[in-house]
């Protein structure tokens, strides 16, 4: 799974996996005159991408330090870019200094070792390897692919993560570059599960079984839904009390009075709840999407597998909240019978400073962040899909908003998984 690569400076085919413009605006904050050298380039039929490269090389070969850019680059493609992330355990009684001297005492890897993008001189699929803080990071190049109309060549990177303080491991890679490659998910996961088993470090892969992913996966749901569910019995106390109705227990009790002397129902226990569901379908109708977000958050899709019947499948594609579907409510009951969701979809407002505390309307707009992300299991791993919106903006910035939200979904997962 490796291609034979030059042997020094930064090629336009790592510079491709960003957009002209985000380099544009980056390359300015870093180099003087920057837009004054870029002019200065001339290459016949030269890509704005090959320019940069020619730009940037040209400063290094006099001496440029390019240590920010370097690490800020490798950034990028670790976290801004990696909308894809399969997530297992990590087995290991090591810690990462005892990790990483291991790997620096070893010949096969000590050349790796916070090697520069720019400095790729071997034809191996392994690029560098940093250390940060608690975690090991491996950036691998698994091939050059074509894109666009242009068919601009591309380095398609994946990188590995191990973490030895939450103890999991991470493969993550661009979803978009992995249809264009010729690699598919399943020979990507065996490249890096065969490399970690070579490592002269003592740890092993701990894949998940389905079975515990989607049962994980339903707590989660309980959870959000109740979540949920309490914002709309606030509203249906509301119109009841209006109602001079006190509060749900009385609501529940008319009701039961009424399937019992009206309609000759001796239990009319499960009844009720049908009943309440529909009490909430109709009132979800006056909150507004934006009350869901700023009570945290909702969930947008799931699905699970009905094993006498098919898959059922409630999704948003404009990800609104499963609650205003008539769908979701049909499923609710069907869901717990049998405690298993195959793919749940959420979208999470959360305070960036105290992940743990509730949102209030007194929060300040700088100390919120959301995240919208789908799971699933998929070969014996958790797949985190991070809808990611590509932009143009700042790459630090972008970078640095993404690391952020993945701190708080793994914070949220290790609750269930």
């Amino acid at each position: 799974m490796t291609k034979d690569l030059e042997s020094s400076g930064y090629k336009s085919s790592l510079l491709r996996n960003f957009t002209v413009k985000q380099l544009e605006g980056y390359f300015e904050t870093q180099i003087n005159d920057f837009k004054q050298l870029l002019r200065k380039v001339k290459i016949d039929g030269s890509t704005s991408h090959e320019r940069f490269s020619k730009v940037l090389n040209e400063l290094t070969v006099k001496g440029f330090n390019d240590n920010n850019i370097d690490q800020d680059l490798f950034n990028g493609l670790v976290y801004h870019l990696s909308d894809r992330v399969y997530h297992m355990n990590l087995n290991t009684g090591l810690g990462i200094d005892e990790a990483f001297d291991l790997l620096k005492e070893n010949y096969k890897y000590s050349n790796y070792i916070n090697k520069k993008l720019s400095k790729v001189s071997t034809n191996d699929s392994l690029i560098t390897i940093r250390r940060e803080g608690e975690r090991l990071i491996f950036l691998f190049q698994l091939e050059v692919i074509e894109l666009g109309g242009d068919s601009q060549k591309s380095n398609f990177y994946i990188s590995c993560i191990l973490d030895f303080e939450d103890k999991y491991i991470q493969i993550r890679l661009r979803h978009h570059y992995l249809k264009s490659s010729k690699f598919n998910l399943t020979k990507v996961i065996k490249h890096i599960e065969g490399f970690l088993a070579g490592l002269p470090i003592a740890t092993s892969v701990g894949k998940y079984n389905e079975a515990f992913i989607q049962q994980s996966l339903y707590k989660m749901f309980v959870k959000e839904s109740e979540k949920s569910l309490n914002l709309i019995k606030k509203e249906v106390a509301k119109e009841e009390n209006q109602n001079n109705v006190k509060g749900e227990e009385e609501l529940r009790e008319n009701i039961s009075n009424y399937l019992k002397q009206q309609l000759n129902i001796s239990d009319p226990t499960s009844y009720v709840d049908k009943v309440m569901s529909v009490k909430y379908q109709d009132i979800v109708k006056q909150i507004k999407e934006k009350d869901f977000v700023n009570d945290g958050g909702f969930i947008f899709a799931f699905s699970f597998i009905d094993r006498k019947i098919t898959r059922s499948t409630n999704r948003n594609t404009d990800h609104k909240p499963v609650y205003y579907s008539k769908i979701y409510w049909n499923l609710r009951d069907v869901v717990k019978d049998y405690e298993e969701i195959s793919e749940l979809g959420v979208y999470w407002k959360f305070n960036n400073t105290d992940f743990g505390k509730l949102l209030s309307i007194d929060d300040k707009p700088s100390d919120l962040s959301f995240v919208e992300v789908g799971f699933k299991e998929i070969h014996s791993a958790l797949e985190i899909h991070y809808y990611t919106n590509f932009s143009d903006d700042n790459l630090v910035t972008l970078t640095n908003e993404r690391r952020l939200r993945e701190r708080y979904v793994v914070w949220k997962i290790r609750k269930f998984i």
